[in-house]
């Protein structure tokens, strides 16, 4: 870590306080028991190789751990000082960050909660990696290693451009019907457009991507620029509706239902996080749905 920081072995040496040949020495065997090249050594320093990489994600990750472990120990439950990584998905993120931020200051002042921004599938796998400790997904799949707690169902809707046609058709879209519009949808694996397959596969229905955006603010300003429609929740775009720059269309027979779970590993099923934020957390994103902060009347699960 020290020498990938540092760019070079003899700037990492000065800062570990050890000779620079031992440094090399132990480099060296480290990328022997690996069996992988991890640095790239050249006149102006070294540059990390894609296992070197790999390796300082790890280590970095591991250290993080190492670091929380005696904050973890010793804290009591009104007077936690440790560190809570929490990841948010983009769009449902917005919505719950200021306010598990504020309960969690409230109840905890002298603890720390980072928030970390990805979509749901990029959020599994740190969740995995242990680069964070708890997050909220949209539609995960049952994944070996992981404990699920559902929180929220919601609707999904058809959206599209704010236009006199669009406000003509108005009212709900059939399921089948969606075979016919041309869409604006992420890429594969994200949840969204997994949850959109897998319903048209059991429907018999060959959707008709013109399209693909991972981003669902891009999504947003190419469905206003009439590049085709979209399948989100109506909570991504509420604020567009009300303003007049979208349209959007609830889908039926049968509905697309989106559902928001928190997610932990299982072997910290019994952590202090476990048993004391996911409750917070999961009472936070209810009293946004109840209080109609969170657009598109949710249905919260007990």
């Amino acid at each position: 870590m020290h020498v990938a920081r540092a760019g070079s072995f003899s700037r990492a040496a000065d800062e570990l306080h050890i000779a620079q040949p031992a440094l090399s020495r132990q480099l060296h065997k480290l990328e022997e028991e690996l069996g992988e090249p991890l640095l790239v050594r050249h006149g102006r320093g070294i540059r990390l190789t894609r296992a070197g990489t790999c390796l300082l994600n790890q280590a970095e990750a591991i250290m993080l751990q190492l670091k929380r472990i005696p904050a973890l120990i010793s804290a009591q439950e009104d007077s936690f000082a440790g560190v809570v990584t929490l990841g948010l998905p983009p769009i449902a993120g917005i919505i719950i960050a200021p306010e598990i931020m504020a309960a969690f200051r409230q109840r905890w002042p002298q603890g720390t909660l980072n928030l970390r921004e990805g979509i749901s599938t990029s959020l599994q796998e740190w969740l995995l990696d242990r680069r964070m400790d708890i997050a909220v997904l949209h539609n995960a799949p049952p994944l070996d290693g992981m404990d699920f707690v559902e929180v929220l169902t919601e609707h999904m809707v058809v959206v599209t451009q704010a236009s006199t046609a669009s406000r003509k058709a108005g009212g709900a879209i059939r399921f089948r019907d969606l075979g016919s519009l041309p869409l604006i949808m992420p890429s594969l694996p994200h949840s969204n457009r997994r949850l959109v397959e897998q319903a048209a596969m059991q429907h018999g229905i060959r959707l008709n991507c013109v399209l693909e955006v991972d981003s669902v603010p891009i999504i947003k300003e190419m469905v206003k620029r009439g590049f085709g429609s979209a399948i989100l929740t109506f909570a991504a775009v509420s604020d567009e509706c009300s303003r007049g720059e979208l349209s959007a269309r609830p889908i039926t027979g049968p509905p697309l239902i989106s559902r928001i779970s928190i997610a932990i590993p299982t072997e910290a099923r019994t952590s202090w996080v476990a048993s004391e934020f996911l409750p917070l957390l999961r009472e936070t994103i209810a009293c946004l749905a109840r209080s109609g902060a969170w657009a598109g009347s949710p249905h919260v699960h007990a």
